[in-house]
C-alpha cells in the first residue's frame, strides 16, 4: 500500500485548479487513485467531495488502488463526504461562502502540519435544479483568483459526461487553468481520446491580475454566459479589473451594451473595468453610439 511519508515538503508557492471530464469508470478511478496518493506522498491533506458516488464506493476504489485509506483517515489526512458538506452545504449555492470555506480548510490543514490541501470534488450536481445555480460559472472563474492564486491547495473538478450535458460542462472546464492528465487507453484500443467541442462563449481567469479572458462570440444565444464571466468579473477584488477581449471574435449591440452597464456599475463604487484588444465590432458599436459607450475604457 502506499504509506504515507514521515517528511513534510514546503507548501507550493500557489495552488493548481484543474478539472478532468471522463465517460467511463476506469478513467475516473485510474485519475481518483493517482492524484490521492500524490496528495498523500506530499504531505497534504486529502478531500473528497462526492456527489454522483457513495462515499463508500470512492474509499472502496482507493483501497483497490493500494491507497492506506485506514491510516490516512485515523490521521486525519483523508476525508470523503457529499457534496451536502462542501459546494451545497449552503443552498442557495453561495460563491463566497464556498471561497471561505475552501480558504478555511486550507488554513486548517497548514496549522495541522500539512503541506496543503488538496480537494477533488465531483460537479454532477452542477447539472441539477440547485438554488443559485446560475452562480457556478462565477464560483469557478473567482476560486483562481481568491483561493489558489496564494494558498497551497490543488483542486481538481471531476466532470462526468454521461451526467452532465456537454454544454455546461464545456462552459465550466474552460473556466479552470489547467486539465488533468488524461489515463493513455490500453494499447490496441481504437477508441480516440476525447477532445471538448469549440465553446461559443469561454472565460477562463487571467493568472496575473484580476480579471477573466473571454474567447469566441459574443451574441443573443452566448447572452446568459457573458452576463455570468461578468457577474465574476465585478465581484473579483481590487480597484481595477481586466476583460482579455483578444479572443473574442464578434460582439454584437447586446453585448456591449452589458460591457457599458457592468462598467458603469463598477464606476458607482469607485472602480473600473479596463478593456483590452477589444474586436471590431466593439469599436464600431463604439463609434456609433459614442455616448452610450462612453463609459468603456480601453487600455493603450
Amino acid at each position: 500500500m502506499t504509506s504515507l511519508p514521515q517528511h513534510r515538503l514546503p507548501p507550493a508557492a500557489r495552488g493548481e485548479h484543474s478539472f478532468f471530464s471522463y465517460d467511463n469508470d476506469l478513467a475516473w478511478a485510474d485519475t481518483v487513485v493517482r492524484f490521492v496518493s500524490n496528495g498523500l506522498e506530499r504531505g497534504q491533506r486529502v478531500w473528497y467531495s462526492a456527489d454522483s458516488t457513495e462515499p463508500s464506493a470512492v474509499i472502496d476504489v482507493l483501497r483497490r488502488g493500494a491507497v492506506d485509506v485506514d491510516t490516512a483517515r485515523r490521521d486525519a489526512r483523508l476525508s470523503v463526504t457529499g457534496t451536502d458538506l462542501s459546494y451545497l452545504r449552503r443552498v442557495p449555492f453561495d460563491p463566497d461562502w464556498v471561497i471561505s470555506m475552501f480558504r478555511a480548510a486550507c488554513a486548517e490543514a497548514l496549522a495541522d502540519g500539512c503541506t496543503g490541501l488538496r480537494v477533488l470534488g465531483e460537479m454532477s450536481w452542477s447539472a441539477r435544479q440547485v438554488a443559485g445555480i446560475d452562480r457556478i460559472l462565477e464560483a469557478e472563474l473567482r476560486l483562481d483568483r481568491e483561493v489558489y492564486a496564494d494558498l497551497p491547495l490543488t483542486g481538481l473538478c471531476l466532470f462526468d459526461r454521461r451526467l452532465i450535458p456537454a454544454p455546461t460542462a464545456d462552459l465550466l472546464t474552460r473556466a479552470h487553468t489547467t486539465c488533468a492528465e488524461l489515463p493513455r487507453p490500453p494499447a490496441g484500443d481504437p477508441r480516440p481520446l476525447p477532445t471538448a467541442p469549440p465553446a461559443a462563449l469561454a472565460a477562463v481567469p487571467m493568472r496575473d491580475r484580476a480579471g477573466i479572458r473571454l474567447s469566441g462570440s459574443g451574441d443573443i444565444d452566448t447572452r446568459h454566459i457573458l452576463h455570468s464571466a461578468l457577474a465574476a468579473l465585478a465581484r473579483m477584488p481590487g480597484p481595477i479589473v481586466h476583460l482579455d477581449l483578444s479572443a473574442v471574435t464578434y460582439l454584437d449591440p447586446g453585448a456591449v451594451a452589458v460591457l457599458v452597464d457592468v462598467s458603469n456599475s463598477l464606476t458607482g463604487k469607485g472602480r473600473s473595468l479596463l478593456l483590452h484588444k477589444p474586436p471590431y465590432s466593439l469599436r464600431k458599436v463604439a463609434e456609433l453610439f459614442p455616448e452610450e459607450c462612453a463609459a468603456l475604457e480601453v487600455a493603450a
